[in-house]
């Protein structure tokens, strides 16, 4: 029994810590804004292409796939990562990190300032 509270203990904590992080939106602006996101290398920032949300679209979170740059079924974090790789010169950042849940948390707020 002894054993089964500790496994149990170990998953709770474990859980916890996937769930402790609650996107910034503030350090998602900056991200935006900045011409260094993923190591940019072109001096671009997503605001050069977007800025105020300008062609972000007001359907972006409810769309299920995308299609862009020639490939079909894209999440928006694959197409979040091929404009930095591309037009800002730098790395894709990690899909489910920190960066890029602030990233789309700021997004969420020109998405939804653009359709009111």
């Amino acid at each position: 029994m002894k054993k089964l509270s500790v496994i149990v203990a170990a998953l709770m904590m474990a859980g916890s810590f996937g769930l402790a992080y609650a996107a910034n939106v503030d350090k998602g602006k900056a991200l935006f804004e900045s011409p260094d996101l993923g190591g940019g290398t072109t001096g671009k920032s997503c605001s050069s292409c977007h800025e105020g949300g300008e062609g972000l679209g007001s359907d972006l979170f409810e769309r299920k796939s995308f299609n862009f740059s020639g490939k079909d079924n894209m999440s928006l974090v694959e197409v979040i990562n091929i404009c930095i790789e591309n037009a800002l010169g730098g790395k894709a950042i990690d899909p489910k990190g920190e960066e890029m849940q602030d990233l789309t948390a700021y997004m969420k707020t020109l998405v939804t300032r653009s359709s009111e």
